[in-house]
């Protein structure tokens, strides 16, 4: 998928957050946090969109991983490397904003499940070592393709729906928004 896709699908896991408390003001470092991870995970492609974020400062990363061990839709797409960020964040930020190790893993994991639909990924990297594709070899569509298409405008759809849903929590009555 798109890097723009990634980041639209990944942005839907704030659905979760109204489940931990209100979102005013806890949407400035949501938002961003869910974008971030969405993407996060292919910080291990050299052509990633990622390596550009914050002037290139990621870029620091590019070419640091290849090899056995580190590889595109490898160990950075796995739901053990979820599941291990879901916990030490929510050891660090669990008091402070109680839904972000959720939205951030859940945006984090949202990547690998759409590369699932155009090829094979290491969900289970490193302790299996095949790819898993969520789709027959003959409905794969390429990045920039169909489903890609498709996604996108689902997932912008999704964050439009939430911010109309939740639109009274970011905009106080007393400004008399309709």
């Amino acid at each position: 998928m798109t890097w723009r896709t990634h980041v639209a699908v990944g942005v839907n896991a704030l659905w979760i957050a109204p489940f931990f408390g209100p979102l005013d003001k806890s949407i400035l470092v949501l938002l961003p946090a869910a974008m971030l991870a969405s993407i996060l995970p292919d910080i291990d492609a050299t052509a990633a969109k990622i390596h550009f974020i914050g002037g290139g400062v990621l870029g620091i990363f590019r070419g640091a991983f290849g090899g056995r061990y580190f590889h595109h839709r490898g160990i950075m797409h796995s739901l053990p490397v979820a599941l291990v960020i879901l916990s030490v964040m929510l050891g660090i930020f669990h008091s402070s904003f109680p839904a972000l190790p959720y939205v951030f893993a859940t945006s984090y994991f949202s990547h690998s499940i759409i590369d699932g639909f155009n090829t094979g990924v290491g969900f289970l990297y490193p302790f299996v070592g095949r790819r898993f594709a969520l789709v027959p070899k003959f409905l794969r569509t390429p990045v920039g393709g169909a489903a890609d298409n498709l996604f996108f405008f689902m997932a912008c759809l999704g964050i439009l729906l939430f911010f109309l849903a939740f639109k009274s929590q970011f905009f106080p009555s007393s400004l008399n928004l309709r």
